[in-house]
């Protein structure tokens, strides 16, 4: 059962940071690299990113965004149940994320706000999705 669930979590990773990575490189790239350069460490014309801190958020949102799902698979309704608590997983650790920036960070624009608003249902929702799927797949629940 624990490789089913190391499966199911790296299965969710891949296919979880593969969306928002397309959300925040292709579809929204424009913005978010003129946008978040006002409030980065940009030295030399690069931004001077931390990988330890971005991995390790990457890995605690995933990790979220499982245990939420996967206390929906014994439900009468998995998918729609797993969908809802990773949407307000996504509002929790991604939405507020972008509105405490706002408040918070100076230059922290209202486009990168709205973007992280509106993202943090929409990749709860698709990772709910995603994990649930995976899951039956696996047959776990």
């Amino acid at each position: 059962m624990i490789l089913k669930y190391a499966v199911l979590w790296i299965v969710s990773f891949i296919g979880v940071s593969a969306v928002d990575a397309l959300w925040h490189l292709v579809l929204w790239g424009r913005i978010y690299r003129r946008d978040i350069r006002k409030v980065a460490a940009v030295v030399d014309g690069k931004l001077v990113l931390n990988g330890i801190s971005g991995a390790l958020s990457q890995v605690l949102v995933i990790t979220a965004f499982v245990v939420l799902a996967s206390l929906q698979l014994s439900s009468a309704d998995p998918y729609l149940k797993g969908i809802l608590a990773c949407a307000a997983g996504g509002v929790l650790g991604i939405s507020a994320y972008g509105l405490v920036n706002h408040w918070i960070v100076r230059d922290w624009s209202l486009s990168l706000t709205v973007l992280e608003v509106i993202w943090g249902p929409v990749l709860g929702a698709f990772a709910g999705f995603l994990i649930v799927g995976t899951a039956r797949l696996l047959k776990i629940g």
